[in-house]
């Protein structure tokens, strides 16, 4: 009796992310599942908050500049925790790793609806970006490293849920406006089942790999240097859009608030719809080139939606694929990095992609303020047309990776 117990709690111990991901397709689609839950929980909480925030900021008496200082803030938190995420995933437990960011993350989102003076809405988003922050690019290397083969499948999840929520977000919110409190205390209640679920669900351990010393410079590949810069460019455009779009639509072109959500909701609903569709092309095709169709989503939504006026239905369609885009782009390019150096440091990569991206994403808010004085159209259109103009043309010079480069000793 007391051999079998014994041969269970070593089973139990050796129990790691890609073996129970391997018993299966079942266990597979679990792990992918349970794992990307936290997208759902990000997509959520940024919808809440940018749909609400011109109410935020009026109720805490601060100007429109607020809006791109809160948004720089939120960004300032992910970028400067996005390699944190990233390493932590290499050297230690992702399952506590992703636990305790999104701790951080249910506290704040919770705080945000109740701040009372810019100060506490600065440091709440500031402290909610430091749990995606961590969260974020560990989830995204757990998903895309389980397998090369599905990689893009794999975080095509992250996006599907990512834009679950983005798509609920601003029709939840939309009846408690001017009053937005009891929508955030829901994400914190979120945040708490997604905890009790991950918690049951996910190893402690991830993979089990040779040990080798891999130097950060290890990295630098090609396509990580390239990718850099389009992720760079695209993170002005996308902090843009969310410090400013939802301004844009009910003080720009002075919509109703529900038919604004409408708009702004299908940001999320591109992403929800056409993530796992791209997601599969690029593991049949080359993440190569579908990194570069999503990335030419975006440019059309980011062009289009400040170019068509109160055209509804031309404003709904291009911010659809705006979101069609966003909603997988920056897991791609995540993906593609992986393909681009050694398994030891896949987490590192990936943290060393959000760090970037994030990078860029403390730009837009501000530039966007910068030139808001010219009106919303110019400002829409350099901010996030043009840089995501560039993104796409860096995207054509990568060089496609068909060969797996993931080692185990499992």
């Amino acid at each position: 009796m007391s051999t079998n117990t014994n041969r269970a709690a070593e089973n139990r111990a050796e129990r790691t992310v890609r073996s129970v991901a391997r018993q299966s397709p079942l266990y597979f689609f679990i792990i992918v599942l349970v794992s990307a839950i936290p997208a759902f929980l990000e997509g959520f909480d940024t919808n809440l908050y940018s749909f609400g925030s011109p109410y935020i900021v009026q109720n805490v008496h601060g100007s429109s500049a607020l809006l791109g200082e809160v948004g720089t803030g939120f960004a300032l938190g992910i970028a400067i925790f996005s390699m944190v995420g990233g390493y932590l995933f290499d050297r230690f437990s992702v399952k506590y790793t992703v636990m305790g960011s999104v701790i951080i993350f249910a506290v704040f989102t919770v705080v945000t609806g109740f701040v009372t003076n810019s100060v506490e809405l600065l440091l709440a988003r500031l402290l909610v970006g430091v749990g995606i922050g961590i969260f974020q690019p560990a989830i995204i290397a757990l998903l895309g490293d389980i397998f090369f083969e599905t990689r893009g499948r794999a975080v095509s999840a992250f996006a599907v849920f990512f834009g679950g929520g983005l798509f609920v977000g601003p029709y939840l919110i939309t009846p408690f406006l001017p009053h937005y409190q009891i929508p955030f205390i829901i994400s914190g209640i979120a945040s708490a089942i997604a905890l009790l679920i991950f918690y049951g669900v996910i190893p402690k351990t991830y993979k089990k790999i040779e040990k080798r010393r891999i130097g950060f410079a290890g990295i630098f590949h090609r396509n990580v240097v390239i990718l850099s810069l389009s992720i760079f460019l695209f993170g002005i455009a996308l902090f843009g859009y969310l410090g400013y779009y939802s301004d844009y639509l009910l003080k720009g072109l002075n919509l109703a608030p529900s038919q604004a959500a409408e708009v702004a909701s299908m940001g999320g609903l591109g992403g929800l719809i056409c993530a796992f569709p791209l997601g599969y092309l690029a593991d049949r095709f080359g993440r190569k080139y579908l990194v570069s169709v999503a990335a030419f989503l975006i440019m059309i939504g980011s062009l289009g939606m400040f170019l068509v006026a109160k055209q509804i239905g031309l404003l709904t369609a291009l911010t659809f694929s705006f979101g069609a885009g966003w909603g997988i782009y920056v897991d791609l390019v995540a993906t593609m990095a992986q393909d681009s150096v050694d398994d030891a440091i896949a987490g590192t990569v990936t943290g060393w992609i959000f760090l970037v991206f994030n990078i860029g994403a403390l730009l837009g808010g501000p530039l966007f303020a910068l030139l808001l004085p010219q009106g919303f159209v110019v400002a829409g259109v350099v901010t996030l047309g043009l840089s995501s103009t560039v993104s796409l043309i860096l995207t054509l010079f990568t060089k496609r990776i068909d060969q797996s480069n993931i080692l185990t000793v499992e």
